[in-house]
């Protein structure tokens, strides 16, 4: 069990996701923005621990490992895992520029082994690249132990339709027009490379997967986790999960409206979920 093919690792060697044009930039953005902050729901999870151990698996870059370790270097021991050695060793150039004491290793999330449980674990648009995304959830769920929480961050079965159907209408469209376009959804990122590899991420990518929060609620809940919240309801506690199932097909026309609106949405949602 493995990536879906060596054209994904390939892929991402020519450019990895969420790449800043030099290390300079990645190191100031790194220092300038909390992703606490970013993500208010980390920050609660951290609230409940003195020390917290967390792991990144498809951590790219290190952008996240990286953040979380030097706004947070007394509290958080932080371990990054991707299956691309050109990203590992670019996060460990900016982990060396920072003096950070992050980790990072290179390996197939499928083969990775430790013997370190871990309070935390993080994936954030990863699993729905491998050729099995089910068995990946399982496989990051063996680092998790009791009480233990797990952010995943997935493309959606509805949400993620309208973004990809906007695209497709352009297949017979050249690249540099198809850039252009998703230039005219993504306004928020002023680093051209950056910018090209989420585009390469998320218009061009060789294999994806999309999921719904029922079906990934039901395989986290034969892993003996607990479903606390997810974006689709806006990270409100979960008192009964029928009622998101219900009303997650809303995603598609969020998605689309979005998409009319000439707005940036590619059709991704996040679940917290906790080990029994």
């Amino acid at each position: 069990m493995t990536f879906k093919n060596e054209k994904v690792l390939d892929f991402y060697e020519k450019l990895p996701f969420n790449i800043y044009g030099d290390l300079k930039s990645a190191e100031e953005q790194i220092k300038k923005f909390d992703p606490l902050v970013i993500y208010p729901e980390l920050k609660k999870i951290f609230k409940k621990f003195e020390r917290i151990k967390i792991i990144d698996f498809g951590c790219g870059g290190g952008w996240l490992v990286n953040s979380i370790s030097y706004h947070h270097r007394n509290k958080a021991q932080v371990t990054g895992v991707d299956f691309n050695p050109v990203v590992i060793d670019y996060a460990n150039k900016l982990k060396k520029k920072l003096n950070l004491n992050s980790k990072f290793y290179s390996s197939d999330l499928f083969t990775f082994q430790s013997n370190i449980k871990y309070d935390l674990i993080i994936s954030l648009g990863v699993l729905h690249h491998t050729n099995n995304c089910h068995e990946a959830i399982k496989h990051i769920c063996k680092s998790a132990c009791k009480n233990s929480f797990l952010f995943l961050g997935l493309y959606h079965k509805y949400g993620r339709e309208p973004f990809l159907n906007h695209f497709r209408d352009m297949k017979d469209k050249s690249e540099d027009f198809k850039f252009n376009e998703y230039k005219k959804l993504h306004k928020n990122i002023n680093d051209e490379k950056k910018l090209y590899s989420w585009f390469r991420d998320q218009v061009l990518h060789p294999h994806e997967t999309q999921h719904s929060f029922e079906e990934i609620s039901k395989v986290l809940i034969k892993e003996r986790f607990s479903i606390l919240s997810c974006s689709i309801n806006r990270f409100n506690k979960i008192q009964n999960l029928e009622e998101v199932f219900s009303i997650e097909k809303e995603q598609y026309q969020y998605s689309l409206n979005k998409i009319k609106n000439c707005e940036y949405f590619p059709g991704f949602f996040i679940t917290i979920a906790k080990k029994e």
